[in-house]
This record gives structure tokens, sequence and C-alpha cells, in this order.
């Protein structure tokens, strides 16, 4: 019967676990045989490059593997003491906890958003329950886009101070330019992503918004010729930024549905928060109006403008197909 195949990840985490199992050292032949995925190496000497690589790897990660050895210099085996792999206790304010609590809820629906939930919920567990308050409620949301994936290459960019190249359409331009910047910041306000960099291009420093990022980031191994000034404040460069010019839609909300959308209506509209009718409503970019009649699903319907009524269309299509629906 064949052997199930190891992935690396897991492999490693075996070999963790069964050198913090025993108290003595663990011969490394030993170790062939208990840890699984050291099964799949092909021959004696595959296996000690393998071994060695996942020591380096792990020790390369901050976990301690001792090498024991005897009175004559010889390797014995290998072991991880608990009292050394194990961290100090943490301790949060409540304070503390709710701006974790805050930062978590920012990646809500970011594709690292389980793992920034997981964390949080160790985090109050190691606290005891009852750290933050129930009542707790963040004051903002930074709404998550398919086009702020680019978030992700970006805050590798700006931490290796690596120069990217990438797609951008300004304000309400239908067509997006080639951008090459040297990205200095990533900063979450106003509801979304916004980038600080040096424009290649333009020799100056811009803002750009991540949702209007068309495609991929590209991310060059060359260093940045322009990094960030060092009497620069990217959040008032954010603050500064002017905004998008405001977009305006006519909507027909059908009987108690479009909450949102009601909310968001001219103030010299009136109309029954339980009738159906047509409202305008405005918002200060195109992508925003779209996402909130989209969120209203079948409970709105864009009249006015053709531009967005395409595009609201053209989402709630791609939406039904990423859940398995029909393209019609």
């Amino acid at each position: 019967m064949a052997s199930t195949r190891i992935d690396r990840t897991e492999r490693l985490l075996n070999l963790v676990f069964c050198l913090m199992a025993s108290r003595q050292a663990v011969r490394r032949s030993d170790i062939q045989i208990s840890v699984p995925g050291y099964s799949d190496a092909p021959s004696e000497a595959a296996f000690e490059r393998m071994f060695e690589r996942d020591k380096d790897e792990l020790r390369g990660m901050g976990i301690p593997i001792d090498t024991v050895t005897d009175v004559n210099g010889e390797v014995e085996g290998y072991r991880i003491s608990q009292a050394d792999y194990e961290l100090a206790g943490l301790a949060f304010s409540t304070e503390e906890l709710a701006v974790l609590t805050l930062a978590a809820s920012v990646w809500d629906e970011a594709i690292i958003g389980p793992a920034a939930i997981t964390a949080l919920r160790k985090l109050e567990a190691a606290q005891g329950s009852g750290s933050v308050p129930s009542s707790f409620s963040p004051g903002v949301n930074v709404r998550w886009s398919e086009t702020d994936a680019a978030i992700l290459p970006l805050f590798t960019a700006v931490r290796e101070q690596r120069v990217v190249a990438f797609d951008y359409r300004s304000g309400n331009a239908p067509l997006a330019k080639r951008r090459r910047v040297d990205p200095w910041a990533v900063v979450a306000g106003d509801g979304h992503w916004y980038l600080v960099g040096h424009d290649h291009d333009r020799a100056a420093t811009r803002v750009f918004r991540l949702s209007r990022i068309v495609g991929s980031v590209q991310v060059f191994v060359e260093e940045q010729l322009h990094p960030l000034p060092p009497d620069c404040n990217v959040r008032t460069l954010v603050g500064a930024h002017e905004p998008d010019s405001p977009f305006e839609a006519t909507i027909f909300v059908r009987a108690g549905q479009g909450a949102e959308l009601r909310r968001l209506r001219q103030s010299n509209q009136k109309l029954d928060p339980f009738a159906a009718g047509e409202i305008r409503v405005g918002a200060r970019t195109c992508e925003q109006l779209q996402s909130l009649v989209c969120a209203a699903g079948t409970g709105a319907v864009v009249l006015t403008p053709t531009q967005v009524r395409t595009e609201v269309r053209a989402a709630l299509l791609r939406i039904n197909q990423v859940h398995g629906g029909d393209s019609n």
C-alpha cells in the first residue's frame, strides 16, 4: 500500500511534536522512523539533506532545537526544551485588546481574516473571558474588495523596500495607466486602503487608492531609489488626498428593502421606509455606489445612469457565478 505524501509544513510540525514529546534526546534514526514525511525520502542521503533543511528552517523561526552530544562529542540526538519553547505570559489591558479587536475587524473580509480572528480568540482566551466589553463596536470599518488583493504584495514591497508597478485608473478615468512606484506605506482611511509612495513617471509623491489598481501588482527585485523622507507623515498625505468626484444614481427600491440606500438618499426626498419607490442616492465613488446596490440584492434596481446600472449587473453576475449559478 503506497504511503500518503506528507506536506512539508505538516512534516515540520510533526518534527516539533516529536522533539517536544520526549524528555530525552531523540536519535536521528528514531526521527526518521517516527516522523511522518521522512519515509518519502528516496535514500538515506536524501533524508539527511531533508532533515538538515528542516532543522535550519525551524531554528530560523526561533524554535530552539538542541543538539545533544555525549562525553566524546558524538551526537546522541536532538530535543526541544519546553521551557525554552514556551512564550512568557501575555497581558493586555482592556484598551489594548480593544485595539486588537479593531485590527481583526479590519481584516474581516480579507483572505487572512480567519487567521486574524483565530489569533484574537487565542489572546482573549489567555486573558480570560470578559477582557473586551461585549458592547465594544469598532467605530470604523474598512471594506475589502477583490481589487484590494493588491494589499499583500504591496505590504511585502513596503517591508523589503522594493519597486512596484501596476495599472491604475485615476479618478473617473475610463482607462488605466501603468504606474511605477517606490512604495512607502499602506494606510487605511475613510473606509479604503491607500498606497503612499514616490511616482517615478511624475517624479513626485502620490497617493493611490488600492481599489483603483487594475490587475496584479508587480514587485521588482530592485531597491527603492526614493525612500520615505524622515519628515514625511503618510497619514497627513492620505487625509489631504483629493476625494473622487461624487456619483449619483436614481434607484428603485422595493417595499421594506434597501435600508442603507434609503438612509443615504438626498435629504429633500421623502419615502416611507416600508413603501416601494424611486430615490436619488449619492456616493463618493462609483465603486461605493455599486457596492451599496449589490448589497441590497434584488431589493434595488439602478435606473440611471447606464454606467452604474451596467456595472452593477456585471458584478451581480460574477457573484452568481462564484456561487454556482448560471451566467444569465
